[in-house]
């Protein structure tokens, strides 16, 4: 088994913040905004996931940086798909977090839409490649085609989207098959071990 880096990526720490001038021309259409809101996270060449976005009433108040709503776990081959240029893609490759209100499905048998508030985007870049831990983002972004009114922020999401190795561990043997084995960690193209013992068989 050849040693593969394998990486993390993981969107947490999710609030929506949403003032009171633009709550109310939320409100005021045909959507209301329902907490907690929804939003869609995609990322090239992998299964749209959907998680719940809590929305934050205090300004003062921050989402727990510890929280991991989403995760997506990329390969070497991965990587180089995302950092290649794509013959059939006109932009480069991005992490896309849309969030919507409301929710999918039907009540009462009348379909209910969902209404696209904004999305944040984030451009793969180099350091996706680089096998280190990284913190491509954390914070509040205005999202939504009115980012500003006024001069006060308009809706704001906040989150922190994170780059981890993500190291896989494998098992080795010696010159004895089964009576040996020595369990390894891959770092990329490093294996280091971490684990072995010897067995003793009657057979």
């Amino acid at each position: 088994m050849d040693p593969q880096a394998f990486i993390r990526l993981s969107i947490g720490s999710l609030g929506l913040r949403i003032p009171g001038a633009a709550l109310n021309s939320l409100n005021s259409g045909i959507h209301s905004v329902s907490s907690p809101c929804s939003c869609e996270i995609r990322l090239r060449g992998f299964p749209v996931q959907t998680t719940s976005v809590p929305l934050v009433t205090s300004p003062e108040a921050t989402p727990d940086s510890h929280s991991i709503s989403s995760s997506f776990y990329l390969e070497e081959s991965n990587l180089k798909a995302l950092l290649a240029p794509g013959c059939f893609y006109s932009t480069h490759a991005c992490l896309e977090i849309a969030v919507f209100t409301g929710r999918k499905g039907s009540h009462c048998g009348v379909s209910i839409k969902r209404h696209q508030i904004g999305s944040f985007k984030l451009e793969v870049g180099p350091e996706w490649g680089e096998g280190k831990p990284v913190i491509l983002f954390n914070g509040w972004i205005g999202i939504g085609k009115n980012k500003q009114e006024n001069g006060k922020p308009g809706v704001e999401l906040h989150l922190r989207v994170k780059l981890d190795p993500d190291p896989r561990y494998v098992f080795q043997f010696e010159d004895v098959t089964r009576l040996s084995p020595q369990i390894f960690q891959l770092r990329g193209s490093v294996k280091q071990p971490i684990f072995s013992c010897k067995f003793i068989r009657d057979r």
